[in-house]
Order: C-alpha cells, then sequence, then structure tokens
C-alpha cells in the first residue's frame, strides 16, 4: 500500500496565511474597541477636571480603557479558525480548485483509515477502499504539487477595519472635549450638620459636608480610594478600610477653648467622630480643621445619658422611689455574697447593676431587661442539686464509716455533721502527714483499708440509688401503657375520659422524674462526690503495700513506696479539693434559698418597671415634686409644702359682686373693713397657701424632746420614730429602730402567706425610709452599724 504524501509545503502556507487573518481580526476588533475605551477615557478626563474623582483615580481610569482596546484585539483576533476553511481560502483567491483544501480534508480522513487499510492489504488483494486510497493520495500529491502557485497575499489582505471611521471620531471628538475649558466647580470644602445633632458622650458622630477632601493629603493605598471617592455611609463597624488623615482634625467647644475629638474616618461627604466619654453636657460645636485652617463648624449637643427625653421609645423607665428599692436589694445580694463568700452571687449582683445601668441610660427595653434578668438567674442556679437531703446523708454515710478507724475519726465526724469545710482541713491534714512521713506501715495500712471501705460503699450506694431510678421509670412506663390499653378498650366517653385523664398524670410524672435525674446528673455537688469517692478509691490502692519483688533490692522497693506514699497524698489532695467544691456549692444554695425572698421582690420589681413609652401623662400627681421633699425632710432638711398641694394655678381669683366684710388680720389683730364692686359670677383663682405646708408648725413653738424612756441606754421607740419624723433618719438611734423593725417584717413576710403586691410595696416602703446615707452611713440593704 502506497504511503501518505507529505503535506508540510501546505501546512506552512496555512500557518502563515492563519496569522494574517488573526492579525486583520485583531485589527478590527481593537478599532471597534477603541470607541469603547475613547468613550470611557473621555469620562474620566471630564471626572477628574470636574472633581468628581482624584487624579489618582483617573489615571487608573485611563489604564483601563487602554486595556479595553487590548481586550478587544486578544478576544477579536483569538476566534477559532479551521485549517481546511484557510485552504478554501487560498484556493480561490489563487484560482488552485480546491486542490490545497481537498488535500487537508483527504489527509484528515487517511490519516483516520490507514490502520484499517493496512489490514486490509495484509489479508491480500485489493479492494474498492484500496482503490479509493490511491486516489486519495493523488489528489494530495496534486495538492502538495500546486502549493508554490498560492497567492498569499491575494488571499489574505490587510485592509482598513469597517469601523476606522467611526473610532476616528470618537478619538477627535475626546481630544477635543478634553481640551475644552470647562467651569470649575466650587472646591471649597465645607460642612452642613451632624447627624445626630445630639447624643451621649462616647457616641459616634457624622459631620456631613462636601469637598472635605480638598487640602487633605490624598491616600496612597488601594483600599483607601473609596474615601476619595466619597463613597457613600459605611457602617461603623466595617473593617480597616477607615482613613485617617494627619492634616485633618475636629474640635469640641469654641474657638478659644476647645478639645480633640478622635476621627474615625474622612471622606469627602462626611467626618465620623467619637464624641469624647468625658465630655460636658450642654450644648456646643464641633469644629472641622483642614490643614490647621478651620472649615466650618456644627451645632452639637452632648446629652445626659440618663435624660429620658433623649432614650428610645420602649426604653425601661424606672422611678427614683423604684430605683432606690431595686438598688437595696442589690446592695444586700452584694453583703451576702461578701459574708456568706459566695462568688457566683456576687457576679449576679453586678450583672444587676449594669442592667440598672442600661435602663437609667436608656439603653434597654423592658423586655430585653426581664431576658436578661431571666438569663442571669439561670446562669447562678446552673447545675444545682435538686435534693441537697440526699447528697447530705450520702456525706453523713461516709462520716460514719470514716469515724470507725482512729485516724480518720476526726474526718469522719465533720462529714455526718456536714461540716465540710473542717472534713476538707482534715483530708489535708492526712495528706501533710503522708508527706512529712508521719504514718506508720500499719497506720497507712488501716487508712488504707477504711478508704477502700468508703470507696466501695459509696459506689454501692450509688448504684442502689441508680437502680431505684430505673425502677421507678419503668413502673411508670408500664402504667402508661396499661392506661393507654384501657383508653383504647374503653367502653364510653366517660370511661374513656377518665383513662385519658389519668394518662396525662402518668405522663406528667414520668417527666417529672426523668428531669429530676437529669438534674441529679447535672448537679455540681454530684460530680464532686463521684471525683471524691474515685480520688479517695485511688489514694487506698496507692498505700496499699505491694508484695516484694525478688528481683528488686530493697533500696528500689523503698523509693517505688514513697512514689506511691506521694501519689496517694496526691489523691487526699484532690478529695479535699472536691469536698471544699461540695461545701461551696451547698453554700451557695443555702443562700439562694434565704435569698429567695430578695430575688421575688427584685423580679417583681422588674417586671412593673415602665416603658417610655407607656409613662402617660408627664407626672400629672407631681410624684416627683412629692419624692424630692420626702427626701428633703428624711434629711432633716426644711421641706416644701407647694408639693403636696392638690392642685396649683397662676389665676387670681377676679369675681365682681357687692358684699363687705369684716377681717381678721395678722397677728391677732382684726382686719379693715372690705368693700368692692361685686358681680354675678365667681371668680376663677385660689389662694396659693390655702393648703398650707401640712408639716408645718404652728404658734409659738418650740423643740423639746420626750421624757420616756426604756431602760438604761436611750429613749424608747416612739421617741425615736417622733423625732425621726420631725428631723430625718439619720439619726444613730432610728438606724437601731430600723434594723428591728425590718428584721420582723422579713420573718412576718417570710412566714406568712401575703399577696406578691403588698410585700412589694411594704418592701418600697422600707427602702424609702431607710436610715439616710450621709458619709459613712451604711448604704441601703447594709446593716445599720452603731456610732
Amino acid at each position: 500500500m502506497a504511503q501518505l504524501t507529505d503535506t508540510s509545503t501546505i501546512q506552512r502556507l496555512i500557518r502563515r496565511a492563519r496569522l494574517r487573518i488573526r492579525g486583520q481580526w485583531a485589527l478590527e476588533g481593537a478599532t471597534t474597541a477603541t470607541i469603547i475605551a475613547a468613550a470611557c477615557a473621555l469620562a474620566s478626563i471630564v471626572s477628574v477636571r470636574t472633581q468628581l474623582v482624584s487624579p489618582a483615580t483617573g489615571v487608573y481610569l485611563l489604564i483601563g480603557s487602554l486595556l479595553i482596546v487590548i481586550a478587544g484585539a486578544v478576544i477579536s483576533g483569538s476566534r477559532k479558525l479551521d485549517d481546511e476553511i484557510v485552504a478554501r481560502r487560498i484556493d480561490r483567491a489563487s484560482n488552485l480548485a480546491d486542490r490545497l483544501s481537498t488535500a487537508i480534508a483527504f489527509e484528515r480522513t487517511l490519516g483516520g483509515a490507514a490502520p484499517k487499510m493496512e489490514r486490509a492489504s495484509e489479508r491480500g488483494g485489493a479492494g474498492p477502499d484500496e482503490t479509493t486510497h490511491e486516489l486519495m493520495l493523488a489528489a494530495i500529491s496534486d495538492g502538495v504539487r500546486a502549493a508554490p502557485r498560492a497567492n498569499l497575499r491575494a488571499a489574505t489582505p490587510f485592509v482598513a477595519p469597517k469601523d476606522l471611521r467611526a473610532a476616528l471620531g470618537f478619538l477627535a471628538i475626546s481630544a477635543l472635549a478634553a481640551g475644552l475649558s470647562l467651569p470649575a466647580n466650587e472646591v471649597t470644602p465645607h460642612v452642613f450638620r451632624a447627624r445626630p445633632d445630639h447624643a451621649r458622650p462616647g457616641a459616634q458622630v457624622v459631620i456631613e459636608g462636601d469637598n472635605l477632601m480638598t487640602g487633605i493629603a490624598l491616600p496612597v493605598t488601594s483600599r483607601d480610594i473609596r474615601n476619595t471617592l466619597g463613597a457613600p455611609n459605611v457602617p461603623a463597624a466595617v473593617g480597616d478600610a477607615r482613613f485617617r488623615p494627619s492634616d485633618g482634625s475636629v474640635f469640641m467647644g469654641t474657638l478659644d477653648k476647645s478639645r480633640p475629638v478622635t476621627v474615625l474616618d474622612w471622606t469627602a461627604s462626611q467626618v465620623l467622630v467619637q464624641i469624647p466619654a468625658d465630655a460636658p453636657f450642654g450644648d456646643t460645636k464641633l469644629y472641622v480643621f483642614i490643614a490647621g485652617k478651620a472649615i466650618g463648624a456644627v451645632d452639637f449637643t452632648v446629652v445626659d445619658p440618663k435624660d429620658q427625653r433623649f432614650h428610645q421609645d420602649k426604653a425601661v423607665a424606672f422611678e427614683p422611689d423604684e430605683k432606690a428599692y431595686v438598688e437595696a436589694i442589690i446592695a444586700e445580694l452584694k453583703n451576702v455574697a461578701q459574708r456568706d463568700k459566695v462568688p457566683e452571687l456576687d457576679e449576679f449582683a453586678k450583672k444587676i447593676e449594669q442592667l440598672l445601668d442600661k435602663a437609667e441610660n436608656g439603653e434597654i427595653t423592658k423586655e430585653q431587661l426581664l431576658d436578661a434578668l431571666a438569663k442571669a438567674e439561670d446562669a447562678l442556679k446552673k447545675d444545682a442539686e435538686p435534693d441537697q437531703a440526699e447528697v447530705s446523708k450520702a456525706m453523713a454515710e461516709m462520716g460514719k464509716e470514716l469515724q470507725k478507724e482512729q485516724l480518720t475519726k476526726e474526718l469522719g465526724q465533720a462529714l455526718e455533721k456536714n461540716e465540710l469545710e473542717k472534713a476538707q482541713n482534715e483530708l489535708e491534714k492526712l495528706a501533710d502527714k503522708l508527706d512529712n512521713k508521719e504514718l506508720s506501715e500499719k497506720q497507712k495500712e488501716e487508712l488504707s483499708k477504711k478508704l477502700e471501705q468508703v470507696a466501695k460503699q459509696m459506689e454501692k450506694q450509688d448504684k442502689q440509688k441508680q437502680d431505684k431510678q430505673d425502677q421507678q421509670q419503668q413502673k411508670l412506663q408500664d402504667e402508661i401503657r396499661r392506661l393507654e390499653k384501657d383508653k383504647k378498650d374503653a367502653k364510653n366517653e366517660q370511661q374513656r375520659q377518665e383513662m385519658e385523664r389519668r394518662l396525662e398524670d402518668k405522663k406528667r410524672d414520668l417527666e417529672k422524674l426523668q428531669k429530676q435525674d437529669d438534674e441529679k446528673e447535672q448537679s455540681a455537688q454530684r460530680r464532686a462526690l463521684k471525683r471524691l469517692e474515685k480520688d479517695m478509691e485511688k489514694a487506698a490502692e496507692n498505700l496499699q503495700k505491694p508484695q516484694k519483688d525478688p528481683k528488686k533490692d530493697q533500696e528500689q522497693q523503698d523509693q517505688e513506696q514513697q512514689e506511691r506514699d506521694k501519689e496517694a497524698s496526691r489523691n487526699l489532695k484532690d478529695a479535699a479539693r472536691e469536698t471544699g467544691k461540695v461545701d461551696k456549692d451547698q453554700r451557695k444554695q443555702a443562700t439562694q434559698k434565704k435569698l429567695s425572698s430578695q430575688m421575688d421582690d427584685l423580679r417583681e420589681a422588674m417586671r412593673r418597671a415602665k416603658q417610655k413609652g407607656n409613662k402617660g401623662p408627664n407626672d400629672p400627681f407631681n410624684r416627683q415634686g412629692k419624692n424630692q421633699d420626702f427626701i428633703s425632710r428624711a434629711r432633716g432638711q426644711k421641706g416644701s409644702g407647694q408639693a403636696w398641694k392638690p392642685g396649683q394655678g397662676p389665676g387670681q381669683g377676679q369675681g365682681q359682686g357687692k358684699g363687705q366684710g369684716q377681717g381678721q388680720g395678722q397677728n391677732g389683730q382684726p382686719g379693715g373693713q372690705g368693700s368692692g364692686n361685686g358681680g354675678d359670677e365667681w371668680g376663677i383663682g385660689h389662694d396659693d397657701n390655702l393648703a398650707g405646708d401640712p408639716t408645718a408648725k404652728t404658734g409659738n413653738q418650740k423643740d423639746a424632746d420626750l421624757t420616756g424612756k426604756q431602760g438604761d441606754k436611750g429613749g424608747s421607740t416612739r421617741e425615736t420614730i417622733l423625732a425621726a419624723a420631725q428631723k430625718g433618719f439619720a439619726g444613730v438611734g432610728y438606724k437601731k429602730v430600723y434594723a428591728d423593725y425590718q428584721r420582723i417584717v422579713e420573718e412576718v413576710m417570710r412566714t406568712e402567706k401575703l399577696p406578691s403586691s403588698y410585700k412589694y410595696y411594704v418592701k418600697r416602703y422600707f427602702a424609702k425610709i431607710h436610715p439616710n446615707t450621709i458619709e459613712g452611713d451604711a448604704k441601703p440593704g447594709e446593716e445599720p452599724q452603731p456610732q
């Protein structure tokens, strides 16, 4: 079979033609893209000249326009181009009667059919396929011989792009427009307003203006391009793309007396600043400086965070006496936490103080306040023990067993009496004796046996408790299944309802039992108790004297025993720590139980707190004035009778009418004769002192102490209370009386069933009459100290 003819001559010709065709296409693509690039370049130049963008940005945009031309040429010149199409184009331009394209086509055909033809030749004979193959080879050879006559320039001529005129026109227009003298925009920087125009200290404020980048050293990093473009408002939390110029600043106050303000971000249209945390309240101005020159100022008001006029609409709002009541509860919680050494309770009190501060500053709604209070309570009650008596019983059983050994008798007595702090100390003493080698081998052996017995006893008790719980659950589950069957087989509706009711009761009992099991599993005391059991078991194991190993000498065995004793000592110290954890949690829960009334009071006070939008008319009954007057009198100061009047009015009675009357003059002297022309209607005014001061003294009186006495140490309780009513609540005697009565009332409310609303008002009353908190006195919630 004949071999394929070499077609490299045709292939070189096609490559040269393809290169010329792609060059023409690239030229046309670049020409078309030039139209778009010219428009973009013109827009960039105009933007720079009108200061819509900075010169640096304009350069980037011009580079982008050039890239558009390059991209047009690459995209257009990289289109797919088949060899056969190129060959046919050369054939037609050179009058070669499709010799080149036929040769390329036959070469592709024969390249794939060559193996098949070879197999046919091997079988012998020249079939039709071989004849066709010979004809194809002849056509390829003819194409190769015709290749030198190809006219490449005629086949792939370079011509002017069809969009050339349009591109030149756009370039000309762009050049002319770029050379025109456009009217210069106003570039002088100005500031308009502060947004918001009032805020509390520490708040972030935006100063709005225009041309604020004029005179500012331009940023050089790409991430700061946003600022030079005058980007729209970006939230304060947006990452690090902020620009803080070295030659731009903001001051608060007056030109004569001002202080710097921290600049957080600077753009062409706004400056983001942070008001100083210690800024004085009131109206002020924010001055903006560029390169040391003031460009303008905006009005601004620093508001008091406690000013309710500026709080959010649904912010929770406490009345002064309500706030004092809550503060008294918090102070009591903190005092008890420090006295009973319960850091969790102290942390809870601090959280409530923070919530109270947020409420006072209008930063929290009532829903948020109650939700935060609930979360704080949940954190305080986390991993609480549901059955304290059961844990105490387990510790007592452990103590009974330990008392049987002289070495652990003190430890056992402490555990039986639930004196866990003493038990912790006894365990540490045992560990110290091991460290100091104060125990004989016999004592260590006895200690090991006793600890092992206690560990096994605790393990046995745990298993019994678990078995009992499992049996209870299994019993309830069996009853539920039985009741479900009885309900299904009920003969009438009444019987079905009865079965359904009993079924729901059993399901609730099962859920309650499962919940108790879960709480016991999560109990911090029980987990500590299990670790205590493991520590005792390990200590017993390490104290056991191993059998002598004949392969080791006495010195090695003694050294190993010393290491085991040290490990046992560490186990006992770990047991002491776990005992301390149980003691700490028990004290915490005992304190919480004692303070359950205060926790209820706190929850009730928070629940009764109002929202700003639901407070109704602005103090229609002058409660604030009455509270202030009460506080003044409580401090022994003179009060104001105006606060307690039922109504006030500026008008004076101006009725007209006839009449005469004899009046009483001042100081008991007869009054003059009154006369006047009257009318037919009564007046509308009133005497401002009609009601008078409800606590004012009349006549020529002087202060005098009562003579009644109780015992030998001072005035009676009645004297003390009367004196406090006249002179305020700052006296030493009154503080003692207050403490006595407060304890009595607390006991009554703890033992008697009173509605929560009654308890709330009684507690608020006692908070209101608390001994005055002058310097050195106790704060609300603290026990008054004798002076």
